[in-house]
């Protein structure tokens, strides 16, 4: 997949993506999925693009508020490469682009700079200065440039619509088995491994403590059952998440995580933890030996609950 990093400053060398596909698609959820199938479906993957913005427009439009993205740009892109797409352009979300018409935003950078003769989006968006670009608009736009627009229907599980911020909801309360459903996938977390305190070694626990990229939305504090993969390998771990506070409760956010059955030196290396199940929640004991005898259950539980899942 190609990716035009700073779109539209970078284009494409020729128009050639006669379909297109416009959202944020934040997690690539199963909705983004069922947009990005109907995108391809004419065939001619190479000719089909995808646009994604970063930031995110709330993060411009909005109150300020901190940042919970299912999926950074980086793994974004990752994910929508998975799908097929020919390219992916990131259109850089600012004050200047969110006060562009609708008929400016598709004539300029939709039709003369990708080519685009098919506008395929979700049911619920709009384009363009206070999302004035709705759909009956859109495809009267399209008879007069010569473009047809899709809007494709919401995928809904258990009654309701699939949606980033519903799987957001999910993960705050700690609901990452209902999340995955809802992405189609394992809810990860990815990052660099880093020194940490050292009290799981001194435990003979030892935990890899991650630092993830500054946008991403971690889930609930609480144990969790998680798939690690490493190098290529896949291994069982069990993931806390939360502020320690059998020791101190400094009200910092960490995320630590013992890989079973691993023995290697893992500072510095790149972590994926994929969220399998909530185990319980994150609480303070007695001491270390109570915690340690609550440790080896939860181990003892992620064990049990990872060979039985898919």
């Amino acid at each position: 997949m190609k990716v035009f990093a700073n779109f539209p400053q970078e284009l494409p060398p020729k128009p050639i993506y006669h379909t297109v596909a416009i959202g944020v698609f934040d997690g690539v959820h199963r909705g983004h999925q069922a947009i990005l199938a109907a995108a391809l479906a004419a065939g001619d993957a190479d000719g089909v693009a995808a646009i994604t913005f970063d930031p995110h427009p709330r993060a411009v439009l909005g109150p300020p508020k901190r940042a919970r993205l299912l999926s950074p740009l980086g793994e974004r892109l990752e994910l929508l490469a998975a799908r097929g797409l020919g390219a992916t352009a990131v259109l850089r979300f600012d004050q200047q682009l969110a006060s562009m018409s609708y008929v400016d935003f598709v004539q300029r950078l939709v039709v003369d700079a990708l080519g685009a003769r098919r506008l395929v989006l979700g049911y619920n968006v709009s384009l363009g200065h206070e999302r004035q670009g709705n759909m009956e608009r859109l495809r009267a736009l399209g008879a007069e440039l010569g473009f047809e627009v899709e809007s494709v229907p919401a995928v809904e599980l258990a009654g309701s619509p699939v949606s980033s911020t519903r799987i957001r909801h999910l993960l705050d309360a700690g609901k990452v088995e209902e999340a995955s459903e809802l992405l189609g996938r394992p809810y990860w977390l990815q990052g660099a491994v880093v020194r940490g305190s050292g009290r799981g070694r001194a435990l003979g626990l030892p935990t890899a403590n991650l630092r993830l990229h500054a946008e991403k939305l971690v889930p609930a504090n609480g144990v969790y059952a998680v798939r690690v993969r490493l190098n290529g390998h896949v291994c069982l771990g069990a993931m806390n998440v939360g502020v320690a506070p059998t020791f101190v409760d400094s009200g910092l956010r960490s995320i630590e995580v013992h890989l079973m059955d691993y023995t290697g030196d893992l500072y510095g290396a790149e972590l994926r933890v994929e969220c399998v199940a909530r185990l319980r929640d994150e609480r303070k004991f007695a001491g270390a030996d109570a915690l340690l005898a609550q440790v080896r259950e939860d181990l003892a539980q992620a064990r049990n609950r990872l060979r039985a899942s898919p």
